[in-house]
Order: C-alpha cells, then structure tokens, then sequence
C-alpha cells in the first residue's frame, strides 16, 4: 500500500460528498421536460461502455467512493421520466436537471464541443470521474453553463498504466483548459487531475486561486501549470481545498505556505523542481490544516519543533525528500494524528518515544531512513519501545532501516489485529515465529519480510485469506516449499517472492499431482523463486496463470528442455514481461514457441510521458533481475519493462529469427550457452532494446549491420564467439570499446585495433532465415561465380533435390577458407 491511498481518501473527504448525489424518490411536481430529455439521451447515443471492469478504478470506485464500478446508463431510455434515470438528479420545483454524476460509470467515448451536455441551461454539479473520454478537452461550451455550475469534476477520466490486450487502447484527456474556466463565478468545487495532459495557463490559475469568490476545493493533479511560486502566497479565503499535486511548480514553497488562515488541506507532492528548507509554522495562530502533502518536493534540512502547532493534522506526507536530522517528538503529540509518511528521506537516531503512545495512530511509513534503536514487540516494560500498544495501526513500515530487535510474527500479529500491511525487510530487525497459533489477523494483505533473519516458513500466512503479496526471500528458510503455498490469498495472491533461501525440492508438475497450488493463484503477476536449491524440469504449467508478468527462476537446479506440451492453454504466458531462467541447467532449442507468445514484450504503446509502474493499488512490485550484467534490486517495475534471460545454461543450436518479433524487448541475454550459426538479421527489428549480450557461444559468420541501427542500445556484449568480418559502423556502435567484441580472433575495425583488409574476402550477405530455410542461398550463386554459371547450376539443382543445405555450406566454407589462405600469401 503507498501514500497515494491516504492522500487520495483526505481529497475524498473534501471533494467526494459535495459531488456525489443520487435521484431523489419523492413524487416530482414537475416531470423532465422533452428538450432535456433528447439531451441527455443524445449524449449517451455518442458513448459507449468499457466492456471488462479495470481493476484500478473498480478499486476506487468501491474503497473511496462508496459504489462499484458499474454500467450507470443502462436505465436511460424514454418509458421513463429522465429524474428517475441513475445518476440523474432535478429540481423538481421546475422539472430543470440540475445534477449529472456519471462517476464510475465504465463510460467511454468523446465529449465534442457540440455536446448536448452543455443544453442543459440549469445544471449545477457535473461528475463524469473514473471513464475514459478518449481525446476529449474540456470545450470553451462549459461557459454555457457559467449562471449555474457549482461543481465540476473530470478527475481520472483517462486509464493510466499498460492496457490488457483484450481492452481497447485507452488514452488521456488531453489539450488545454479554457478560459471560461475562470469565468464560471459560481463554482465551488473544481476536480481537473489525473488526466495526465491538461494544460492550464498561469493566468487563469492565478484567478482561479484568487478571485474565486465561492471556490472551497480546487484539485488540479497532474495538471501543467510550471509557475514559479511566489514567495508570498495569496489565495481566496474561501478556499479550505488545494491539490497541486505534480503541477510542475517551479521554486522555494511560499514563507506562509503553512500559515493560511482557512486551508484544511494542501497538497503539493510530486512536485520536484521545488527546492528549500521545509517552511516554518507561526506560533500562536490556529491553523485549520488536517492535511499536508510535500512528498517529493526536494525539501532539506530538519524538522522544526514549530511541527507542534498543527495541532488539527490528521495526514501528513515528507516522504521522498532530503530530510534529515532525529524524528521531532512535537510531531508524535499531535493528538489527531493518523497518517505520517516519512519514508526515503534521511532520518537517523531513535523513534521518539512520544509516538508509541500516540493511540490515534493508523498509517507509519518510516522505511528507507538511517534510523536506529532497539524496538521489541511486547511491553514488558515501561520504558520499552514497543508497537504493541497501537491498536489501530494498518499500515507499518520500518524497512531499510538499522532498528534492532527479535519480533516473534504471531504475537505481533496477534496484538494489531488491524493491521493489513507490514514491511519488515532490511529493516535489521530479525523474525521468528513458533508455528503455535494458526489463525492470527486474517485480513493482513500485505507481508514484506526480505532479510529478516526467518526460517522457517510462517504456518499462520496460510490462512490469511486477504494476502496479495508475499515477500520472504533473502531469510535462512530450508526444506520444501509447502504443498498448501497455494491456499494463500484464496487466489488473490498477486507477488510471491521466495528468492535467496535454502528452499529444496520440487515445484509440482501438471504430470505427477498437483496440490492445490500455485495454479490455483490465478492472480498471480510476479513468481521470483530465485537463488534456491530448486530441482526440477520447467513447470511450463505456470504458462497458463493469465496474469503472470514476471518469472524469475535464476540460480537453481532445473534441468531438461523448455517445451510448450505441460501447457493447457493455447497460448500460454500471455502477459509475460520478465523471464529469467538464468544460471540452471536447461539443454536443447530455445523455447521459440514460447517466443511466438510473448505478446506484452511485442508493441507496446506508451500512452503516458510520465514513469508508470507495476502496481496492486496499493503497494508497487518490486524485483531482482540482472540488467546489462549487473545484478540490480528494482523497486518499481516499469510497466514497460520487458526482459528475457536465459544466460548460462545449455542450450545449443541457432538463435530463433522469431525474437525479432519482440520489438519493445528492453533486454535480451543468451550468454554461456552453447548456440551456433549467425547472428539473425532479425534482431535489428527489436527498436527499443537498450542491452543485448551474446557473449561465450559459438556464433559465426558478421554481425549483422541491421544492429547497428539500435538507437536505444546502450551495453552491447559478442565477445568470445567465432564472428568475423568487419564490425558494423555508426549510431551506437561508435559507442562500445573491445571488451563488446573481444575473443573473436577473425573480427576487425574499429574499436578493435585490428583492422581490415582493403581487398577483404567476399562478404557475406545477412540472408533471411526464410532463404536458409529453402535453401537456396547466396553461396549458391557464389560458386556459380567462380566456376561457371554451368557448374553453379549443376550444384544448385544437386543441392535443392536432395534437401541437403549444410552439406552444401560445408564446400562454400571451404572455398571461404580456399579464398582467404590465397589472400594472406599475397601479402
């Protein structure tokens, strides 16, 4: 779970119940009347509904809005008054709609300047949140409805991250924000954000900000506005709402930024071109402020004591900032305190031991700090650090950190029974657990106890029937993995992470019986079993979990070749990203059937500039993978993050020309193993690859110069192979030394100090594989060349009749090899 929950439910507390109505059943005086009736049924003819629920907004729309995600039109037709439609609210002193809220209505379609919504002379509040409005912008007609709008909101009305195959592709609401914005005088709430592309100019939001009379909550996330601030800020004192949260504000934050006289809630994270000490809060004042969001905002320096004077501070987020200095106890005595984010920033010393008594407390977010000190999960003392008093907490984490401490898990568990995320990893704090109590807090969803000292796997995670993710790798767990791992979650487990133990055995396989398993957790995204004593063939089974996106199995003992028969699906590992086989003992053909079916590494279309990450909702998948040769932790997997690594293994025979079909592939390794034959041709076709290592096989023939057309090829590796020829010039080729090419005695040019003949041997063509394949290939018409066009053709029709191809490039290599000795003895 991240920050983003709690920021997004204290916006809710503002926005949300002034925007969210329903019809009313009371006998109307007046009925709708024809005119806005077509209206409104005009407008529905130009939509259309998303056909599969997205689980980021269904997520949403349930946990912070109070519904579903649910068809909201499906009633709208003309056997009824329009009053009665859903979502539709009147005034039924005169019949007029004065309320449209369409909000999680699993709408899309384009809203046009000409829209029949705007025919609507007496609405007042307009929620169109969580659709998709493909293309839309927000037309200057808004200004038709200047005498009566009150409340306007467009949040969410584009889908962010990487669209299932089977879903359209969604894009954003795009293009700038009228004027007439700022000339409806009336409003009270205003929601523009998360449509990712909305401009507004500094002008209109300075008047929005100032000469609002009635405005009280102005949400413009991820809306480009890129002032400067200024170093006095003044807004409307109407104004008790404002999230300018990654805005591309310019600057120091504003001296009085914290001292406004009637703001409860301010929100300015994600804006990273801030920079500044964090602002002091006047002393003797009462500051109405529940909410403060500065996450990300290049703050520095310490905590003032001043902290203290926010005495109505209910959510508070610093997180991902240059913060340092000890943790202010005036902080922990807030006594309305329920959410503090603190996390990646850096803190040192003791927690205060003010914050153990803070009972208020729901949300602790501390990882990723320099924090030290014994803390111990029971009280046996008065003076003791100890969480056990929190009740109410949810959320906990402490990783990263330097604590000190032995938590036994179930009693821990036992005292927060509130508690639906704990993350423990790296956080020096060690983990036992005695195995005695089976059934402790059920609804915990999320376990992250990385490097914890454990050793046992925790009996009680298998009845927690709400886990979605599970890390427990890095620990000093032996033995097998148990055959009920799969009852985790009740298949709402989405990460399992088991990497870097002492785990033996085998994982089940659809030919011997399979428990109710790993295959029952069909919402699987992420199975890292990584650095394990693991023997067994390819449990190719994990093919047909449909959501899977990332399979790291590095580092074990699987042996046998990779084939597609343990698969029941058609196309198994539709959504794969990642796969890591690395470092076992797999022998025969590269799976090129499994290739043909990597669809997400084939495509990919980017609907966002902005880093977009792998996600529940509530917490971010993270991974360790090896990329351009180095073993890296990666925290947040990009959704465009696309790996395959087969490194180290046995495989043998040709690389298939299938994996040039794999066009948004990032990273590609094949190194140590034993293939043959060339370099495809087709391997140029891969535009977005940045790392492609090759090293340590028997690869002959050129490189192909289709490779050196690789714009975004950052770390190049052919060494130690058979190549030869002249290495391939230009683009980023230019860029990579010998170490890219050494151990390929029959290879010259630049960067290599040997350097090619100015008579070279006939070059070899990059024939197609389809031309191997037939057979019918250039060396064909090489010997033609050199020994009559009569015995070409003799040789050529011996060769197509007896389907014997390599038999013939076997004479074409020794005439190669004719050809170069009687060259050097010229020299």
């Amino acid at each position: 779970m991240n920050n983003w929950i709690l920021l997004f439910f204290f916006l809710s507390l503002f926005f949300i119940s002034s925007t969210s109505f329903s019809s009313s059943s009371v006998n109307p005086t007046h009925k709708c009347s024809v005119q806005q009736t077509l209206a409104l049924l005009q407008f529905k003819q130009n939509l259309s509904y998303i056909n599969n629920t997205l689980f980021e907004y269904d997520f949403a729309c349930k946990n912070w809005l109070g519904s579903g995600y649910n068809r909201i039109m499906v009633n709208w037709n003309t056997s009824t008054d329009c009053c009665d439609w859903n979502g539709v609210t009147c005034d039924y002193s005169t019949g007029d709609v004065i309320g449209l809220d369409l909000s999680c209505g699993m709408v899309k379609g384009t809203i046009h300047p000409n829209s029949t919504l705007f025919h609507l002379p007496r609405l007042q509040r307009l929620n169109i949140a969580y659709n998709n409005f493909t293309h839309s912008q927000l037309p200057p007609a808004i200004g038709r409805l200047s005498n009566s709008l009150t409340h306007l909101n467009i949040s969410y009305c584009g889908f962010t991250g990487q669209v299932p195959t089977y879903i359209s592709h969604l894009h954003n609401l795009t293009g700038h924000i009228p004027s007439e914005v700022s000339l409806l005088p009336n409003l009270v709430s205003l929601d523009l954000s998360w449509n990712n592309g909305i401009d507004l100019e500094p002008h209109i939001f300075k008047s929005l900000l100032i000469n609002s009379t009635f405005l009280r909550d102005l949400h413009l996330s991820d809306v480009n506005i890129g002032i400067v601030l200024p170093t006095y800020l003044n807004i409307s004192s109407s104004l008790r709402s404002l999230d300018l949260n990654n805005t591309s504000l310019q600057g120091k934050l504003p001296d009085n930024i914290l001292n406004l006289k009637y703001l409860e809630l301010l929100e300015l994270s994600r804006n990273n071109m801030l920079s500044g000490p964090f602002p002091k809060v006047k002393t003797g004042t009462s500051i109405p402020l529940r909410g403060l969001g500065l996450s990300g905002c290049g703050l520095n320096g310490s905590l003032p004591k001043s902290l203290s004077n926010l005495r109505y501070l209910e959510y508070i987020d610093l997180s991902n900032n240059k913060l340092s200095g000890t943790l202010p106890s005036s902080l922990f005595t807030l006594p309305s305190l329920k959410s503090v984010w603190l996390d990646n920033n850096m803190f040192q010393g003791n927690m205060p031991l003010e914050l153990f008594s803070l009972q208020s407390l729901e949300y602790l977010s501390l990882g990723n700090n320099q924090l030290t000190g014994q803390i111990d999960v029971l009280d046996n003392g008065p003076h003791l650090q100890t969480f056990q008093r929190l009740t109410n907490l949810t959320y906990l984490d402490l990783s990263y950190n330097n604590f000190r401490g032995d938590w036994e898990l179930d009693a821990l568990l036992s005292s927060l029974t509130n508690l639906q995320v704990l993350i423990l990893s790296h956080s020096g704090i060690s983990v036992t657990t005695s195995n005695a109590n089976h059934y402790v807090n059920l609804d915990l969803r999320y376990l992250r106890l990385a490097s914890c000292s454990l050793k046992v796997f925790p009996v009680s995670i298998r009845a927690m029937t709400n886990l979605r993710y599970l890390n427990l790798s890095n620990n000093d767990i032996q033995g097998h993995i148990p055959d009920w791992i799969g009852e985790i979650g009740k298949n709402q487990l989405s990460v399992l992470d088991l990497s870097n133990n002492s785990i033996t055995g085998t994982i089940p396989n659809l030919q011997g019986k399979v428990p109710t398993s790993l295959y029952k957790c069909q919402k699987l995204k992420i199975i890292d079993l990584g650095n394990n004593l693991l023997s067994d063939t390819f449990p190719g089974w994990l093919g047909d979990l449909p959501k899977l996106q990332a399979l790291v199995l590095r580092s074990n003992n699987f042996h046998g070749g990779i084939n597609i028969t343990s698969s029941k699906v058609k196309f198994p590992f539709p959504s794969l990203r990642v796969i890591d086989l690395s470092h076992n003992g797999f022998v025969g053909q590269l799976p090129t059937k499994y290739f043909q079916n990597f669809n997400a590494m084939k495509n990919v279309v980017k609907n966002n500039t902005k880093p977009e990450y792998l996600s529940t909702g509530s917490t971010y998948y993270s991974i360790t993978i090896v990329m351009k040769g180095v073993e890296q932790h990666v925290p947040r997997i990009l959704v465009e993050l696309t790996i395959v690594d087969l490194s180290n293994n046995k495989f043998k025979g040709e690389i298939p020309y299938i994996l040039g079909n794999l066009n948004s592939l990032k990273e590609l390794n094949l190194s140590h193993n034993s293939l043959t034959g060339q370099i495809p041709h087709a391997l140029g076709n891969i535009s977005e690859i940045e790392s492609l290592d090759l090293s340590w096989n028997q690869l002959t023939g050129e490189i192909p110069q289709s490779l050196a057309d690789l714009t975004f090829l950052g770390s190049l590796n052919l060494s130690q192979n058979h190549l030869v020829g002249h290495i391939p010039q230009g683009k980023q080729f230019n860029t990579f030394d010998n170490y890219s090419f050494g151990g390929n005695p029959k290879l010259c040019g630049l960067p290599l100090t040997k350097k090619c003949s100015e008579h070279p041997h006939v070059l070899q063509l990059e024939g197609d594989r389809y031309e191997e394949e037939s057979g019918f290939t250039w060396k064909v018409v090489v010997m033609g060349y050199g020994c009559g066009a009569l015995l070409g053709m003799v040789l050529g029709y011996i060769m197509l009749s007896t389907g014997r191809p390599k038999w013939f490039n076997a004479i074409a290599d020794v005439a190669d090899h004719m050809i170069l000795n009687r060259q050097n003895k010229r020299r």
